[in-house]
Order: C-alpha cells, then structure tokens, then sequence
C-alpha cells in the first residue's frame, strides 16, 4: 500500500502542537523544583518564611526559568534559521562536493541523486561526519528546500551501496512528510529545557571554589537535578514523537525501492554495532537519527524502537535464522522479503489522480527511471551538472529557444563580460539538443547542489540572467516559469530562508489566488478561450469553488502566479492534496498531460512541499 502523505503531514502538524504542551509540562515541573529548593535555602538561612505558598518568590523563580529556557530556545532555534546544513555543520559535517571522486562519497552522492530525481525533490546538500566511527545517519531542514541529509564515516564504510540505498530512502521519508520541520523545532526546544544544567555544573564548579559559594554550590546542584528533570521530558518528548515516525520510515525504505533486504541487512548490522556519537550535541540531535545516537535510558524512554523488532517488521523470520545461522548475512538470505503490494509497482502515470496518488510516494520504477536518466546524460552535461563554475551555463542553455535568431539575441544578453560563459552556454545547449524534454527539470535538481555553492553575489547574476532569457520574448512558458521558480525557491539570497507559516489554513481562504493558479493552467494549454473556460471549470470543481471567475488571459500569465503561491504555502495538507489534483485536472483537459504541462505542475507541488516523483511512460 502506498504511503498517505497528505496524511502524515496532518499528523506531523498535529505533534507540532503536542510538542509544545510537553514543552509547557516540563518547565512547570523545573519552576516548581527550583521553587522547593529556593524555598529551602531562604528558609535555612533565615531569609524567608516557612510558608508553602510563596508568591514574591515564585514569580521570580517562574520569571527567571522562563526566561532562560525560552531565551536558549530562541537563540539555538535562530542558529538553526538556515537549515539542514547548519545542523550538519553543528554535529561536525563535512558538505560533499557534488563533483567528488572519492569512491565512497560517490556512491553516496550517486544514491542521494536517484532518489532525489526520483521523488521530484532538488538534490539536498549532502554531509559526511569524519570523526564519527558509529554507523548512523540523519535528514534535517525545515522543508525541502534547505535540507540536507548525513551520514557518518562509520557508515560510509560499513554499508554495501543496496543497505547504503536503504538508509537514504529512510531518511527521504523523514524528508517528504514533514517529519524534519517538526525534528530541527524539537533540537531548540531540548535545548532550552536542558540548558539549566549547564548552568548548574557552572555554578557548582565555581561555587566550590569559593569559601563563601557554599549556597551558590547548593543551587547549582539544584539546577543540575531540575535540568536532568528537563532531560527526563526531553525523552519522553522524543520517544512520543520519534518511536512510531522511525516505524513509518522504515516502512516507506521499503516502499521506494523495493528491496526489504536492503533496508533490513543495514538494520540488522546495527544490532551488532554502535550508532553512539562523540558530537556534544547527540543528545539534542539524537530524536532524528537512523538509529540510537547515545546511551541512554530504554523502554518507553527511548528515542528509537528496538533494533531487533525494527528488523523483524521490515523481514518476518529474521531473529530466528539469525538466531540458527549466527550470520547475519545467511539469515538475510534464508529470509524470505514479505510480498509487496500491486501499489508499490506503480508510477506517475498521466492521468490527475495518479500524479497526486504518487505525492511524496516514489515508487522502484521511479528510482529505476532516475538511475537510467542520470547513466544517459552526456558527459558534458554531467559534468556540468556537478561543477559550480560550469552549473550556471547548464540552466542558461535550458532557456535558449529554438530558434536561431532568437536564441542568438538571447546570448547577447550575456554580456559582453560573460564570454565564457556564452561559449559554454552554447556547448551545452548543444548537448542538450537531443534531449527528451522530460529531463529538463531534472538536470535543474540535479544541478542544485553545485549552484548552491556559489557566492551570494553569483547567485543573485544567475537569477537575474535567468530571468532575462526566460522573458526575452516577452512570455514565460510553463517550463521557464518551473526553472525560474525552483531556482528561486532553492537558491536564496537571505540567509534566514525560513518563513513562519502559523497554523494551517482552509481553502476556502484562498480561492482568489486557486482562482489564478487555475487561470494560468488553462490558458497555458489552450488555443481558445472556450478551452481554456472548460479546463478551469474542471478544476474548480475538484476544488469546489464553481462561483471563481476565470482570470483573463493577457492577465493569467505564469509571472502573475508570484501573488498567489506564496499564500497557498500556508493550506493544510489535506488542501494541498485537492489542489494539486486541481492543477493536474486543468493541465490534462485536452486528454493528456503535455512534458510541460508536468514539469508546470511538478514545480508548484515542490513550492508548496508536495513532491510529485518523476514522470515515466508505463
């Protein structure tokens, strides 16, 4: 059965605001220690009276833990605003250049790109941790756009490329269903829960050290018990949200490739080894890593389910051949992979419900179709592809038109600077020539980690020229309009590249700008104004809102989309589900889903975080 990603992104929402009850529960649980503890030092030392009630004394020990644990979750929260990679970057990740060819690192990158291109999702920064011997490995990022996924040194050399396959799948599970959003909120909220304690051991080690720091001692001795009370919640607030989530993901390895061994053989090597972390910060981390990543407390405390009873949900049998053959690679062998369903063969096919079944869903013949796509790109283009100086020229020449005079004056709005540039964009317009028009979009995704690398003033020329050849006749098409806005989307110029979304809204507040979306689909896949009307009706009535007046066509245009997306960002998932099979219906009113019309709607699921897996025929 395919994975219901609309759903886990409505349950992912839904701990969000479980999460911030725990958060509540445990600082009401550290004033009211702290407050017994001050209460008894005032009360030794004859400063205060024995009363149990009192108020002077508890609004500032409230005031107080309010503000430090508040004030330390805001401030890891903030340098955490730039994503995945800051977190890599804070566990001791090393970024990976897209370009390596390092044996290990290439086969990491290589199976990070497949399932990437297969699920319709940007190639994320990828990180190694070097120092890190324990096999493990994390997704992070606040949405698709600023993710990134590790791995560590341990389990670069200990994975066989199939487990390898198995563990990023898992970790793009995390990544389609909201799951990372709700696992970076959780590090800042630990932090400021557990902060108290590094106060504490200060106080303690320079209170004793003082003649007179007896009671400065005491207190820190406290706020080291209330901060272990905090760490005591900070489980519990993992194990609610993380136990059943790892479940999910490994469910969805599975699904995506196919292959239980996979998934279940790297499982099942965990059981024999440490996934433990040297990094300071595993403990915070430790809720959204592959497997445990400290030692800590088991049963329902634990952030992670048993490593045996993970195994034995993805391969029934495997603890009892293991158990007879003392190998684990003859139990994966004698161990027969469950029946998948008839839903875990399927694909995006062409038709409105079957694009938005597939959301966040990539199935083996995606990851296949991705695999064969990327061994048939030119060299050139691969290349390219990879190389931050030449990545820039690669997404220029997918803008060049056809037509030689055209694409001509197109290159002149190079610059005359920008003589290399020109040459290479021509070489790789070339290359690209011969090209199915269904790989365009990839080679973008494909291209992003290197253009990633560029400086900010690079990044800002790249998306200015872009947008230059793209308008150079005056009109965006479907396809320049997906390019420029995944490039937007996914090249930021600002650091902070989050935006507070608030609570999820219908979609009966957004009918105007569903209206445009709407408007732009139709008329971009029609030659007549009854067509276009026909199409958008169709799609109104997915999205039940018959009374929107279709937008005029010299007023629908593609750039006229920018006033709309950005506020359907903000509709609960289960909106999203009937709005993008709204734009699909409208896109696929002449009987079929055109390469372009895909790639349009492909682009605005990715904007609004719904990734639709690569089209193939089939």
């Amino acid at each position: 059965m395919g994975m219901d990603f609309f759903g886990h992104q409505d349950q992912a929402r839904k701990a969000s605001g479980r999460l911030v009850w725990l958060f509540v529960a445990a600082v009401l649980c550290i004033i009211l220690v702290i407050y017994a503890a001050a209460k008894v030092l005032l009360v030794v030392g004859e400063v205060g009276t024995p009363s149990l009630i009192d108020l002077p004394v508890l609004g500032v020990v409230a005031a107080a833990v309010s503000a430090v644990v508040v004030g330390a979750m805001l401030f890891k929260s903030a340098q955490l605003q730039s994503g995945g990679a800051a977190v890599a970057e804070m566990m001791g990740g090393r970024l990976v250049d897209p370009h390596t060819r390092a044996p290990q690192e290439r086969v990491l990158m290589n199976v990070v790109e497949e399932m990437s291109i297969a699920s319709g999702v940007p190639v994320p920064d990828v990180f190694i941790l070097d120092k890190e011997a324990g096999v493990n490995a994390f997704a992070a990022g606040w949405s698709t756009k600023d993710a990134a996924v590790a791995v560590t040194q341990g389990a670069l050399e200990t994975f066989s490329r199939d487990e390898l396959q198995g563990v990023i799948a898992h970790e793009f599970s995390h990544i389609f269903h909201g799951d990372m959003r709700l696992n970076i909120r959780l590090m800042g909220t630990l932090f400021g829960i557990m902060c108290l304690t590094v106060i504490g051991r200060i106080l303690l080690h320079t209170g004793g050290r003082k003649r007179d720091g007896q009671q400065a001692a005491l207190f820190g001795l406290v706020l080291i018990i209330a901060g272990y009370i905090g760490v005591l919640f900070a489980r519990l607030i993992q194990a609610a949200i993380s136990r059943q989530r790892e479940y999910l993901a490994d469910a969805a390895a599975v699904q995506y490739t196919r292959d239980p061994k996979g998934i279940g053989m790297a499982l099942a090597k965990l059981g024999g080894l440490t996934g433990k972390l040297k990094s300071p910060h595993a403990e915070e981390a430790s809720h959204m890593m592959f497997a445990d990543a400290v030692a800590g407390l088991g049963g329902g405390l634990a952030t992670h389910p048993p490593i045996e009873e993970r195994v034995e949900r993805v391969l029934p049998g495997f603890m009892k051949n293991a158990a007879a053959s003392g190998s684990l690679t003859q139990a994966v062998a004698d161990t027969d992979a469950p029946a998948l369903s008839p839903a875990a063969a399927g694909f995006a096919g062409s038709t409105p419900q079957r694009m938005v079944a597939s959301v966040g869903d990539p199935q083996p013949r995606h990851v296949e179709a991705a695999r064969a796509l990327l061994s048939e790109l030119p060299l050139d283009v691969s290349v390219a592809a990879h190389e931050a100086a030449r990545a820039p020229a690669l997404i220029y020449s997918l803008l060049l038109d056809e037509d030689d005079a055209e694409r001509h004056r197109q290159l002149s709005l190079l610059g005359d600077e920008q003589a290399a540039t020109r040459l290479q964009t021509e070489e790789s317009f070339g290359d690209l020539a011969a090209l199915p028009r269904t790989m365009r979009l990839p080679i973008v995704e494909l291209a992003m980690p290197a253009l990633r690398q560029l400086p900010r003033d690079e990044r800002a020329a790249l998306l200015k020229r872009a947008r230059a050849l793209a308008l150079s006749d005056h009109h965006l098409s479907a396809f320049e309009f997906a390019l420029i806005k995944t490039l937007e989307r996914h090249l930021p110029l600002d650091a902070e590249t989050r935006r507070r979304r608030g609570r999820p809204e219908a979609m009966s507040k957004h009918v105007e700008g569903a209206a445009l979306v709407l408007s732009v689909i139709a008329h971009a896949g029609a030659e007549r104004e009854e067509d276009a009307r026909a199409a958008f009706e169709r799609g109104c009535r997915v999205l039940d809102i018959a009374a929107a007046p279709l937008t005029a066509a010299e007023d629908a245009t593609p750039q006229g989309l920018d006033r709309a997306i950005d506020g359907l960002e903000r509709v609960s998932p289960l909106g999203k589900r009937s709005l993008i099979e709204a734009c699909a219906e409208v896109a696929a009113h002449d009987g079929h889903l055109a390469p372009d019309e895909v790639d349009l709607v492909r682009a605005l699921a990715e904007l609004w975080e719904c990734p639709v897996p690569l089209a193939i025929e089939g």
